[in-house]
């Protein structure tokens, strides 16, 4: 999808927060990587190195797998450019703080690679859509739900 400031503005800081929570409760040292086109997070876990790229979702609502609306998950296609990095691409649902996560070798497969036209940009866009059942669901353990 095109960069959508307005949005990014809004809900950038706001997801990170999230995940920053989520992974510090198991463990996690984060940081934020301080280039601003790049993975959103690094985290260390017990001497290892992971990535997490954080996308906030306005448009689905869900609290966990049974209740996800879908049978895939649609991932964002311009998110491929890291695909030769492993990586974990998470989405949280605005509404419920409820995060779903995929690891990018599990999501950037040609099988799972959908062209759709977006009409609000009137382009035809690429996007993931990947079983569910791939995804790890994170209960909603933050007090309050979401925005």
């Amino acid at each position: 999808m095109m960069f959508d400031r307005k949005a990014y503005n809004k809900w950038d800081s706001w997801g990170k927060d999230i995940i920053i929570e989520w992974l510090s409760s198991k463990g996690h040292t984060l940081v934020h990587n301080p280039n601003r086109y790049g993975i959103d997070l690094y985290s260390d876990f017990n001497g290892k190195l992971y990535l997490w790229e954080v996308e906030v979702s306005t448009v689905r609502v869900w609290n966990n797998e049974e209740d996800y609306p879908n049978d895939t998950v649609s991932f964002l296609g311009r998110k491929s450019k890291w695909s030769g990095l492993p990586f974990f691409y998470c989405i949280i649902c605005s509404k419920t703080k409820a995060i779903l996560c995929c690891r990018s070798q599990d999501i950037f497969k040609e099988a799972y690679k959908v062209e759709k036209y977006v009409a609000n940009k009137d382009r035809v866009e690429v996007f993931y859509h990947v079983p569910k059942e791939l995804c790890i669901f994170v209960k909603n353990t933050h007090r309050g739900g979401g925005h």
